[in-house]
């Protein structure tokens, strides 16, 4: 029903733009630019005295910024008679200002107490209707006293025929000592309405500091026995609205009540938002009283600005129409309210509940409203609502009901719309009388920033009645198409079909709602389709016969004669393999009338024959009707099913949670979800099953023990077809098989989402089962450390850092290596491999002395990918030493080692600055397993005996039973040892690998304590520089230095015992012949005497 309810909207939104007023042909008529013609209009039919000529049509116009016939006046406004005519500028000023008098059409200048400059004559305009009076007000007429000149406006009263009959002051003769507080500035005639019982009500909305009134006066032509009294709203104290009220700014009356007359007045300033005063009088007293008051939504949104009265609901009780214009809210602009249960807010005292109408965003939706009297001819009042804002301009055309007001306009007309777009088009309106006498009621339309009117005159409505007949076997016919079995090929239209197929026939009846008027000949569009006219559906499950191409729609003209009546009998074909046999096939069928279009008539020609255009009635022109599907229901004839849902996985399932399984991965190959199906109500057609899955896994086929077919409807989710119908008490099993092996490493939950349903009506509506798995990935991980050179020599020279230019200068090669292997069962998307590096030796200082000299970065050798980084502020080869030229490594490295033992102490090579302070290593003794000592060096990370950083390496898709080695490679600094170290035993060099498990990948290890790992360098010191001395012990040493004084000692004394002290030869110097002695060479003798001196 709600679908059916959705065709009807879409088909009426669809169909407002066409209604009865026709925009393409209408009557525009021009005034003088500047002068605000079209400012406000009215409708008015003079008719003739003697009865027997036409009704004359006049449009009349207000002018208030014209200039007007009165001498020595400067625009003053006027009023305009326009007749239906094809000129736009055969206008006719009326006569209002400066008759000599009533009788003289003479015109004399305005005297000394008043002024009409700029009063504004035209400002508003009334006619009483066809044949009645008609009203033209300057509200800016002043009057001039001595000292004084007020405001105060008035109206003229016109016949018919648009001559003088009266002139309406309000304010005249009253006080106005203080001015505006109290008569000064009346503003009479801001609006008016003439009234069926020959009143004038005009609206005055500056009295006492513009609280405002309206003022009721008689203009019957019944002189002696009309009511002379002069009623008005309630002032001053008893004024229902405070100062600055504006109340009058628009009257209007109507049977509000079902009491007779009622008033009302518009006060758009009141109480912020606005208000309406309803007001009733009684005979012979002036104040009228105040019935209630309407209250306006929105602070400032000139609730009351205009308001009309309608009986839009044909209960013949007025109905109150109000506009907002300034009301705004989001994309809109401007709001009418519609009020219908006046009579009960009154009599029972009931709180209004208005339709609410809203127009556009800055469109001022409500500025202008009028009656339009029964447009359509359904027997209730219509009403147009101006919005001169939206675009050029625009008139919004509603409908009445007897539920009141249709809130989906019939018809919307832009200025746009016409040959000529009028700006400001929908400033004023004015409607119910027929101008063109053709039947129907048509709309004046003001735009005075044009200077300009336009008249849209409403088409001939055609009523047409749509039916849809099914030939029964018996040869009568009936409404209802009969339900149509999918099993069987042929029909009664078309027996030997090898389709399943159907027929009926789309009837119409046309006449007139102008019942006295003669139909003519009509020519339709007959148009047919199936399922596709809402937009919903994309394809048809049906075909048209008859040669139509297989098309799901029938495009016919056809021709009415006198008859206007008219059957098409259509065959339908149901497409092969249709799932949907429950859902009936829903057609709409649609009329419409094959015309000419209208063509504006240029200036002087005649207006063109609205009869020629006619419309059909919207409301019967579609119709929406289906066929059905024969079904294994009840009575009732709708299928209620009971779809019983099981299911399991084919995994472990758990003992605490129902529907609870671990799926450990790796294990098991597939993953299979195993469902039963029932049906325990009746047939359920195009019965479904879905499963909604991880889109990780994927699906690999399914099986069943009857003819299900199951597909992947999108990327998670399998539907299976298990029946069309699936018939009551039927059991299928279904076992559908999924591939775990793409799941996202980072998913911890498998969740399978299970229902089934169908087009029939589910008895009761069942929660989805929903079977969840926790995914188990196990992986065990191992690691080994290892040395590639696992020993290696140093000694030497020392050698300063800024001496090696090369990296074979810094000392051997080392390389340490670590494999990580994985033993399964699943896969490791991502691991990494922290690398403790011991780089230097530990210190107390920020940096110590080179160790291992990294000289390159380290590699990943797997058969995923992998990569190492080194932490900030680290970076392979720092000092940018230059590779080895073209030796060996360690051939040159050795013989260096041996060189340096045979160089002469002035030629060692320049050693850096030794760091006297450094703290060293301390070494343990060792004592082997026969007994000797070792002095022992290690340096490693986790003792603290070496600075480290970490190099991490990223391992990725480690796959079971797959390894990835890590290489690390680096330079023993040979000089540090050789510096520290010459006399130990033996160094040991270690760095340390741990495995780490990134946050996101979730996987599950029983052993973790081979994830940790360690490589270990030894390094020995040269045995030609390590000669193994057995230390002397102290006492031999004292015992040694006493013994040898003790024989230093007896040695002397047997000496000299011996005379060995005692000089054999005389001293020559004793002796007085010194000459005796002299060197005979000369030589000596010279450098004897170089002794002397």
């Amino acid at each position: 029903m709600r679908y059916y309810q959705l065709i009807l909207i879409i088909l009426d939104v669809c169909l407002i733009y066409s209604f009865n007023l026709e925009p393409r042909i209408p009557v525009i008529k021009k005034g003088l630019n500047g002068s605000y013609f079209g400012y406000s209009v009215a409708e008015h039919q003079e008719i003739s005295h003697d009865g027997i000529e036409k009704p004359k049509s006049w449009m009349l116009i207000g002018a208030p910024l014209d200039e007007n016939k009165q001498p020595k006046t400067n625009k003053s406004g006027a009023l305009w008679q326009c007749p239906m005519t094809t000129y736009k500028t055969d206008c006719i000023q009326v006569i209002t200002d400066g008759r000599l008098n009533v009788e003289s059409d003479d015109l004399i200048p305005p005297g000394n107490d008043e002024i009409k400059n700029n009063q504004w004559l035209g400002v508003t305009v009334r006619s009483q209707g066809i044949g009645g009076k008609v009203m033209v007000c300057a509200h800016r007429h002043i009057v001039r006293t001595a000292d004084s000149q007020w405001g105060q406006g008035q109206c003229y009263i016109l016949t018919q025929d648009l001559k003088y009959q009266d002139l309406k002051k309000p304010c005249s003769g009253k006080p106005t000592n203080k001015a505006h507080e109290q008569f000064g500035y009346c503003q009479a005639g801001t609006s008016g309405v003439l009234t069926s019982e020959d009143r004038v009500v005009i609206g005055t909305p500056g009295p006492h500091t513009w609280r405002g009134t309206l003022y009721l006066f008689t203009i019957s032509d019944d002189f002696l026995n009309r009511d002379n009294t002069v009623y008005n709203a309630p002032m001053q104290d008893s004024s229902p609205v405070s100062k600055y009220s504006y109340l009058g700014m628009s009257v209007t009356v109507g049977n509000f009540f079902g009491t007779g007359l009622a008033y009302a007045a518009g006060a758009p300033r009141s109480n912020g938002t606005g208000q309406v005063i309803l007001l009733t009088r009684r005979d012979n007293k002036p104040d009228m009283d105040v019935a209630f008051i309407l209250d306006g939504e929105q602070f400032a949104s000139s609730f009351g600005y205009e308001i009309t009265s309608a009986d839009v609901n044909g209960d013949k009780i007025s109905d109150l129409i109000i506009a907002a214009p300034f009301y705004f809210n989001k994309a809109e602009g401007g709001a009418v309210y519609v009020y219908t249960t006046l009579q009960k807010v009154y009599k029972e005292y009931e709180k209004s509940k208005p339709i609410k109408l809203v127009g556009r965003e800055e469109s001022r939706f409500g500025f202008a409203l009028t009656n339009l009297g029964d447009l359509n001819k359904d027997g209730y009042d219509d009403i147009a609502i101006g919005a001169p804002y939206e675009k050029k301009g625009t008139v919004y055309i509603y409908l009445g009901s007897k539920n009141g007001i249709i809130t989906i306009p019939s018809q919307v007309i832009h200025a746009e719309d016409m040959p000529e777009p009028l700006q400001t088009f929908g400033y004023s309106l004015s409607g119910g009388i027929d101008m063109d006498q053709n039947g129907y009621s048509d709309l004046l339309v003001g735009a005075y920033e044009n200077d300009a009117v336009a008249l849209l005159r409403s088409k001939k409505i055609i009523d047409i009645t749509t039916y849809i007949r099914y030939l029964k076997k018996d040869g009568t016919f009936q409404e209802k198409i009969e339900p149509i079995d999918p099993n069987k090929f042929g029909c009664s239209a078309d027996p030997h079909s090898n389709h399943t197929c159907f027929s009926f026939e789309a009837c119409c009846k046309t006449e007139s709602l102008v019942k006295e008027e003669d139909m003519q000949n009509l020519k339709l569009n007959y148009y047919i389709e199936a399922e596709t006219y809402t937009g919903i559906k994309k394809f048809s499950r049906v075909w048209f016969g008859a040669g139509y191409s297989r098309l799901h729609y029938v495009n016919r003209t056809v021709n009415l004669d006198r008859k206007f009546e008219h059957c098409q009998k259509e065959i339908i074909y149901l497409k092969e393999n249709t799932r949907d046999i429950q859902s009936p096939i829903k057609f709409r069928l649609n009329y419409s009338l094959i015309q000419e279009e209208p063509v504006m008539p240029s200036e002087g020609e005649p207006l063109p024959d609205i009869k020629n255009y006619p419309i059909l009635n919207q409301q019967e022109a579609a119709r929406v009707f289906e066929a059905t599907f024969q079904k294994d229901c009840g009575n009732n004839d709708i299928c209620e099913s009971d779809l019983q849902v099981k299911a399991r996985l084919n995994l472990s399932a758990s003992s605490v949670k129902p529907n609870f399984y671990e799926l450990l991965l790796g294990e098991k190959e597939e993953v299979v979800v195993d469902v039963n199906v029932s049906n325990i109500g009746e047939s359920a057609y195009e019965a479904q099953l879905y499963i909604l899955h991880s889109q990780s896994l994927n699906y690999i086929a399914s099986k069943s023990n009857d003819s299900v077919i199951c597909n992947l409807y999108n990327t998670s989710t399998v539907s299976c077809s298990i029946g069309n119908p699936f018939k009551k008490d039927k059991l299928v099993n279904i076992q559908v098989r999924f591939d775990p092996k793409e799941l996202e490493d980072n998913k911890s939950q498998l969740e399978f989402v299970i229902f089934a349903n169908s087009t029939s009506k589910e008895i009761k509506e069942k929660e989805p089962i929903k079977l969840q798995a926790t995914i188990l990935k196990q992986a065990e991980l191992s690691i080994k450390g290892s040395a590639k050179i696992q020993w290696a020599v140093y000694g030497g020279p020392i050698i300063g850092e800024s001496a090696i230019k090369h990296l074979n200068e810094v000392g051997p090669k080392v390389s340490h290596v670590y494999e990580v292997f994985n033993e399964g069962p699943w896969r490791v998307s991502s691991l990494e491999v922290r690398i403790s590096w011991p780089y230097e030796v530990a210190n107390d200082k920020a940096h110590g002395k080179w160790l291992l000299y990294l000289e390159e970065i380290p590699i990943v050798q797997a058969s995923g990918d992998g990569e190492c980084i080194l932490p900030p502020g680290q970076i392979v080869n720092p000092l940018k030493l230059q590779d080895s030229i073209s030796y060996d490594d360690i051939d040159i490295f050795q013989s260096a080692i041996s060189t340096s033992l045979t160089l002469p102490h002035n030629h060692t090579i320049r050693m850096r600055n030794r760091r006297d302070t450094e703290k060293v290593v301390n070494t343990r003794t060792i004592i082997d397993k026969d007994g000797h000592r070792h002095q022992v060096v290690s340096m490693n990370c986790k003792a603290g005996t070496a600075k480290c950083f970490d190099i991490t390496c990223f391992i990725y898709n480690l796959q079971r039973k797959q390894e990835a080695i890590i290489t690390v490679k680096a330079r023993l600094w040979n000089s540090t040892l050789v510096e520290d170290y010459p006399k130990v035993d033996k160094v040991k060099i270690s760095s340390n690998a741990r495995i780490i498990i990134p946050p996101n990948v979730i996987i599950q290890q029983e052993n973790l304590k081979d994830d940790y790992a360690i490589a270990e360098t030894i390094v020995y010191p040269d045995i030609l520089d390590h000669q193994d001395v057995e230390p002397v012990p102290i006492w031999i040493i004292i015992v040694a230095v006493v013994a040898g004084l003790l024989l230093f000692i007896l040695l002397t004394l047997v000496l000299r015992k011996l005379g060995f002290f005692k000089r054999r030869r005389p001293d020559p110097t004793l002796s007085g012949n010194l000459e005796k002695h002299r060197d005979d060479n000369p030589e000596s003798e010279a450098l004897f005497k170089r002794q002397i001196l």
